[in-house]
């Protein structure tokens, strides 16, 4: 029982990470600044 509910934590939290991760982007809350040598100017 206690590795089914460690496992479904370890599940969750993995998930919920990757959820935070991506919706800063998804939203354009987060934009970094692109590097000088990446820029077409």
């Amino acid at each position: 029982m206690k590795k089914l509910m460690f496992a479904a934590a370890a599940a969750m939290s993995t998930i919920f990470a990757a959820l935070m991760a991506t919706s800063a982007c998804w939203f354009w809350f987060y934009q970094p600044e692109e590097p000088k040598s990446l820029r077409e100017d």
